[in-house]
């Protein structure tokens, strides 16, 4: 989180923000089907302008900090859990897979991958939409694809 807001002047965030979620400098273990699914658990149009995103986050961060100068941490945890950010669902969201394998890898269970499919709720789901980034990489998504969707 602190390695991102600190580093918005980066050209990395010059990209759409479906580009620049699988930039590892900013972005550890995040890939092609977890940014689908972050963006689109957050309605984030997939080519909206990075740091356009994440100076919103920067700024509601400051407001909720002069807001609640005296929340606890497990109040702000809380709160997080609630109404999770960008930031924070690019932790959640693997994590909730990471849990999920425990299933997905005991041979016990031959629909592992049916269950890992009806987890997405985005990536290769159909009815939902998908552009090419600049990379050639596929992105899913409902809705508008944002302004720096390729012609």
């Amino acid at each position: 989180r602190e390695n991102v807001l600190k580093n918005l002047d980066d050209k990395a965030f010059d990209k759409p923000i479906c580009e620049a979620l699988l930039n590892q400098k900013f972005f550890n273990g995040i890939g092609n089907y977890l940014r689908a699914e972050i963006l689109y658990r957050l309605k984030i149009p997939p080519f909206e302008k990075a740091r356009t995103v994440l100076e919103a986050l920067k700024d509601q961060e400051q407001a909720r900090r002069k807001k609640n100068p005296s929340l606890t941490l497990s109040k702000k945890l809380k709160l997080m859990r609630e109404n999770p950010d960008l930031l924070e669902l690019c932790h959640t969201v693997p994590m909730e897979v990471i849990a999920a394998e425990k299933n997905l890898f005991d041979p016990d269970h031959s629909d592992n991958y049916a269950a890992f499919k009806n987890w997405l709720q985005c990536y290769l789901v159909p009815g939902m939409s998908s552009l090419r980034d600049r990379n050639g990489r596929t992105i899913w998504f409902q809705g508008e694809p944002g302004p720096m969707a390729p012609k």
